[in-house]
């Protein structure tokens, strides 16, 4: 008898209510997607990204939200400058770091094209301004300082080869390097940056930049410039193509 209990107990169905899991594999399903949209809403919030003819989808700029405005107001005030004032009807105001990697691909790709067609032939004023993205005492703000104290103390020429190359510096030691192979006084140049003589002149230009909307490098101003040297016009954030400058200074001569 006993063993006739045992059979039949081993040839009982196991059921299992799939009821009971339905909620927990939703809960589960959920829980994936909204991780999911998290991460790629994450992703496109620090770079814009832009289709050109040669390179595709690419990388334009550092630190850029998608909202940005599309028009800017700026004085070009004191700052560094190109080309010939008597002759140039419009501007391009350029905001950019010297350690970014963006900065230096518009210097080298596209600024000698601007350049050769509207600073050489007196129809724009080049201004470069200094944006920073650190804090004083950080290495690109030590070298947006000296390039001021570089361009003060000898001239235009001097400043463009310190430019040239200040994109690859990685110390404070290969900035003063820099600066007396282009002609500088290492002693007044030193003096010049450690008594941070134009501290404050780049945290203006900073502060200048973010009150039109710029937030990363490189950013642009380029419009008409008015009889009280400021500068109304269009904004361009990011290293795109010599044609989008092209249309934008076009646009405003």
């Amino acid at each position: 008898m006993a063993k006739s209990k045992k059979k039949e107990a081993s040839k009982e169905e196991v059921v299992i209510n799939l009821d009971n899991l339905g909620v927990p594999v939703a809960i589960i399903i959920s829980g994936i997607i909204i991780a999911v949209v998290i991460f790629f809403a994450s992703k496109n919030i620090t770079t814009v990204k832009t289709e050109t003819k040669d390179s595709g989808n690419q990388e334009i700029a550092e630190d850029y939200d998608y909202e940005e405005p599309t028009e800017g107001k700026a004085s070009i005030g004191d700052a560094l400058f190109l080309g010939n004032p008597d002759t140039a009807t419009v501007a391009v105001i350029e905001y950019s770091d010297y350690l970014c990697g963006f900065c230096q691909r518009h210097f080298t790709e596209t600024f000698p094209s601007i350049k050769e067609e509207y600073i050489d032939t007196g129809k724009i004023l080049y201004v470069f301004k200094k944006f920073p993205l650190s804090s004083p005492g950080d290495l690109s703000y030590d070298i947006a300082e000296g390039s001021v104290c570089l361009y003060n103390l000898l001239d235009k020429d001097a400043f463009l080869a310190f430019h040239e190359e200040a994109f690859s510096l990685s110390s404070k030691d290969q900035l003063i390097a820099l600066a007396k192979e282009v002609g500088a006084d290492e002693d007044n140049f030193t003096k010049c940056l450690n008594e941070n003589e134009y501290r404050a002149y780049v945290g203006s230009m900073q502060e200048e930049g973010r009150g039109i909307g710029i937030s990363g490098t490189p950013g642009f101003l380029v419009g008409p410039i008015g009889d009280d040297g400021t500068v109304e016009g269009e904004l361009i954030f990011g290293a795109y193509p010599y044609d989008t400058f092209k249309s934008a200074i076009e646009a405003s001569l």
